[in-house]
């Protein structure tokens, strides 16, 4: 755990009597990475957005948030245990679980009275994900968990209105109870599920991102929050087989006389057809694609597609890039302009030795599809995902299992 305050301080829970704490804790991975940074701006900005003094003091701590057994986050229990345990009066939890309400991204959720909160990264989108989570706890803090009961008269006060966006976020949001956001669940897939407990009915609040805008912040977050660039590594076998493809055509002659008789528009169509095939290969021969047949986890599937598809891609896109330019040195290397040139029957340069580091690298980029298939099945999906979504997929295959089973002794049952 870090503090702000003086270690010796700190072993009471409070340090300065008239000061409040707040407690973060974050998960391991991109939320552990941050929160030790929004903690040092957090008590400069709640003054600012209490227009007052600083009255906070922040906490952090980095530990894996546990599930139950039904794959839900219990926020309340994990947020009352964390107060008792550490003696703070406000706990928010950073998570890489991505919560929606029906279609809509969740990126925060809060019960006023518990003085518990949560931020969800994958929400907060793909870039200045560090402010956007300071900013959100901020206002989580001074507009409704700073002053316990009183915070929840103040939405109480409201009438149940859901509130504009708010300036000091950056985007549109709105703010709904917990009815409604469960009456969204059951409109998107017909059962009333969340991942996150929070409580009785009607206590607790969501605050979910509008418009696409806020979906496609939703996909890119979680894009980011399994950290493509990853999955180079552990593409080494596959790495290794592109390279000896693209080798094959820096010295291979009749190699570079295909790459100067093709227009950049076939150039481009090779190099493109390369890289989806190192794609679906990838996606398809490590069992990365979603096919659940649980109704409730298809409604959810076509989004994790979307991420895993994305996700694979940019991890793709760099090792492509990256055996680009070892072709392109070896081609400056191997081959001699002259005899390049004699090769081609006209003048050569850099250019020339350009487009053939080109097709090469896109040759390469097909054998390297097949090499892919000797990169271990759990280390392509642990380079791919984050620890979240491992656990989430875990979930969901015992969900799966469950429904196979219901469904055998449905059968059983009829005959």
């Amino acid at each position: 755990m870090s503090t702000q305050e003086d270690p010796a301080e700190a072993g009471n829970g409070r340090g300065d009597d008239a000061k409040a704490v707040l407690g973060l804790v974050a998960d391991p991975g991109l939320s552990a990475e941050l929160v030790d940074a929004i903690g040092q701006e957090l008590p400069a900005l709640l003054a600012e957005r209490e227009d007052g003094p600083e009255r906070w003091r922040v906490e952090t701590s980095s530990q894996l948030l546990p599930l139950d057994e039904e794959g839900a986050l219990p926020l309340l229990d994990i947020g009352r245990r964390q107060r008792e345990e550490q003696g703070w009066d406000v706990t928010v939890l950073l998570t890489e679980l991505p919560r929606r309400a029906g279609r809509q991204p969740i990126v925060a959720d809060c019960h006023p009275e518990a003085g518990v909160g949560l931020v969800s990264l994958p929400a907060l989108g793909a870039f200045r994900v560090r402010r956007r989570a300071r900013d959100t706890i901020a206002y989580l803090v001074a507009a409704h968990l700073g002053n316990a009961g009183g915070a929840r008269s103040a939405a109480e006060e409201s009438g149940g209105e859901r509130k504009s966006p708010g300036p000091a976020l950056g985007f549109s949001y709105e703010i709904i109870s917990d009815r409604e956001e469960r009456r969204a669940d059951i409109e998107e897939d017909g059962s009333e599920d969340s991942d996150v407990q929070l409580g009785s009915q009607g206590e607790s609040l969501h605050l979910v991102l509008t418009g696409a805008r806020g979906k496609l912040r939703l996909l890119t977050g979680m894009v980011r929050a399994n950290r493509p660039w990853r999955l180079v590594p552990s593409l080494s076998p596959a790495l290794a087989g592109a390279a000896a493809g693209a080798a094959f055509g820096v010295f291979y002659s009749n190699i570079w006389q295909l790459a100067d008789a093709f227009s950049t528009a076939r150039l481009i169509l090779v190099n493109a057809a390369a890289v989806l095939a190192m794609i679906v290969w990838l996606i398809f021969d490590n069992g990365l694609w979603e096919s659940p047949r649980n109704r409730r986890l298809r409604s959810e599937s076509a989004l994790y597609n979307s991420v895993t598809t994305l996700t694979v891609s940019f991890g793709v896109f760099c090792m492509y890039l990256l055996l680009y330019a070892v072709t392109l040195l070896a081609a400056f290397v191997a081959i001699p302009t002259g005899y390049l040139a004699t090769t081609l029957r006209h003048g050569a340069g850099i250019p020339d030795l350009a487009t053939i580091a080109w097709l090469s690298a896109s040759m390469g980029t097909i054998a390297g599809a097949l090499g892919s298939g000797l990169a271990g099945e759990d280390a392509v999906r642990r380079a791919a995902y984050s620890e979240r979504e491992l656990e989430r997929q875990a979930q969901r295959d015992k969900e799966e299992q469950r429904t196979d089973r219901e469904a055998t002794r449905a059968e059983e049952h009829e005959s």
